[in-house]
């Protein structure tokens, strides 16, 4: 029964798979601007005095790249790539999309992973100290931090930590390479955007624990306090670890903004710079890495809640 279930999530993974990539191809085909243009226009000055030449290289560049194709024609082809590992080749730099994103790659996961540790012991600290001290004034503040964090947008966060840091303390040197030494505050500024919602859950779950009979019941016969608070703490985890799930795949995702703040040469850069050159073998590239990352990890998650909690896999074996 086992190999039935896994077989089910598979099948789900694949189709959703290949519902990401067709809605991919097709919102990245509805934006506006044509990269054929946009690569002429960054070599060819006399654009617009030339313009029967001009329509004829436009034209030649759209049959090499396979632009001139319709849009199912265009789709197909890059499905039929994609089954065989083949992300394309990128229309600036005509390198093979796969190798620009796993020189990247390597720096997206090393920032999100930092970033995501950090949120991990902050939520977990601060969350239970929110617990335990409810009603309190430690508790009233750590849940006004969160607020005021989760209200603030994040670039002004950034911002405002490398300008302090940067500018005015000299702690951190601006650059774009990929070091230890660049990584603490980029890392330090997603971890403190991400811990807020990971504290709140953490104090909430807490709180129904802590409430329940068998933790009172332990704290009138006389067990060690501390004892009884990680017994809690560990009954508290499992939903708290699909939260650490979804930090994470936010964070392999959704780091372009602080990446592009610091500078920092991962994958969240270069998606908006070929964003921005409308590079569509790289952008439809990136975000099938995304959805693949996205779907592995709760792949992952899935198999991590079967073994905390057996009910779950029983219930699992008896819908497939």
């Amino acid at each position: 029964m086992v190999y039935k279930v896994l077989l089910r999530k598979l099948s789900e993974a694949l189709l959703t798979l290949f519902c990401a990539s067709l809605l991919i191809f097709t919102l990245i085909r509805l934006a506006p601007g044509d990269p054929v243009e946009l690569l002429l226009g960054r070599t060819t000055e006399a654009a617009a005095s030339h313009t029967e030449a001009y329509d004829e290289r436009v034209s030649e560049l759209r049959g090499q790249l396979g632009l001139d194709q319709s849009l199912l024609e265009q789709y197909m082809t890059w499905l039929k790539r994609l089954l065989h590992v083949d992300l394309g080749t990128s229309i600036h730099t005509g390198r093979q999309v796969s190798a620009e994103i796993a020189e990247r790659l390597p720096a997206t996961v090393v920032l999100s992973l930092s970033a995501l540790l950090l949120q991990v012991v902050l939520g977990l600290f601060l969350g239970t100290v929110s617990a335990l001290k409810a009603g309190g004034a430690a508790d009233s503040f750590i849940r006004l931090v969160c607020v005021v964090m989760a209200s603030t947008p994040a670039f002004v966060i950034g911002l405002g930590l490398l300008s302090f840091f940067a500018v005015t303390a000299g702690l951190y040197e601006i650059s774009s390479e990929a070091s230890p030494g660049k990584l603490w505050l980029p890392a330090l500024t997603l971890g403190l955007l991400g811990a807020p919602p990971l504290i709140r859950m953490v104090r909430a779950h807490m709180l129904t624990e802590l409430g329940q009979l068998y933790i009172l019941s332990a704290l009138s016969r006389g067990l060690d306090r501390k004892r009884v608070v990680q017994h809690a703490l560990r009954n508290a985890l499992l939903p708290v670890i699909a939260m650490v799930a979804l930090s994470l795949t936010g964070l392999m995702g959704g780091a372009v903004v602080m990446e592009s703040i610091f500078s920092w040469p991962g994958l969240g850069k270069y998606a908006l710079d070929s964003i921005l050159l409308k590079d569509y073998p790289v952008i439809q590239g990136y975000a099938v890495v995304m959805v693949s990352l996205v779907i592995l990890i709760h792949l992952v998650v899935d198999v991590i809640y079967a073994l905390l909690d057996p009910r779950i896999h029983r219930r699992e074996e008896g819908r497939a």
